[in-house]
């Protein structure tokens, strides 16, 4: 499945003051796998994303192609669609910070499972037909230079439903779950290196909060 996901790394010019405010960064704190200082050191990298072709705080489809250094249209949208989880066309911090937080390090098996599950189930019926997983596979070879014919790409969908009893032309969560739990590997791509992110922000020590005076709440 889809994997080995980057983040580009980017040094702006931009000053290293992070304008959060203490009580939005307690409140993603508890929805995150994320400490406070790991929240600024991403919200640095997002501002480095989110202004790179127009700066208004939202990360859009070419800011977050360019980020991933992805080229496959099809993959783009997909993983641009689970990102951006309202649908409004742009990525907010927030949305952002939740999804990096399902792919971190941190994160449970049951959450990059669930996350791997919606990049096949286009439709959002949550259910993976023959057409989405035929689909998506082809994307993914071509995202990662893979030759696949169309037989060899019809052989490999048909195996994998073959390993699915009484799949129905269709695969849901609890069914892709045990798939899964045959072949561990395929979840262990969908990690993004975030550590790295964050160390590359944190190098020039703690990150000041714009909002220095704000108490905690």
């Amino acid at each position: 499945p889809p994997g080995h996901l980057q983040m580009g790394n980017s040094h702006g010019g931009s000053s290293r003051v992070c304008k959060l405010k203490k009580k939005e960064i307690k409140s993603l704190v508890a929805k995150t796998h994320f400490s406070v200082e790991e929240i600024k050191a991403l919200w640095l990298h997002f501002r480095l994303i989110s202004s790179s072709e127009k700066d208004d705080n939202l990360i859009d489809r070419v800011e977050f192609q360019k980020a991933l250094g992805l080229k496959n249209s099809m993959f783009v949208d997909r993983m641009f669609a689970i990102f951006d989880a309202d649908g409004d066309g742009g990525i907010t911090f927030s949305e952002f910070l939740a999804c990096l937080s399902g792919l971190s390090s941190k994160a449970a098996p049951e959450e990059k499972l669930q996350f791997s599950f919606k990049i096949y189930d286009m439709d959002g019926d949550n259910l993976i037909s023959v057409q989405e997983l035929t689909d998506m596979l082809r994307a993914t070879a071509d995202e990662n230079d893979l030759v696949l014919d169309e037989n060899a790409l019809a052989s490999v969908v048909a195996s994998t439903f073959a390993e699915i009893p009484n799949n129905d032309g269709k695969i849901t969560l609890a069914q892709y779950s045990d798939l899964l739990a045959d072949h561990p590997m395929m979840l262990s791509q969908l990690t993004l290196n975030i550590s790295a992110l964050i160390a590359e922000q944190l190098q020039g020590g703690e990150i000041p909060l714009e909002d220095q005076e704000g108490a905690e709440e």
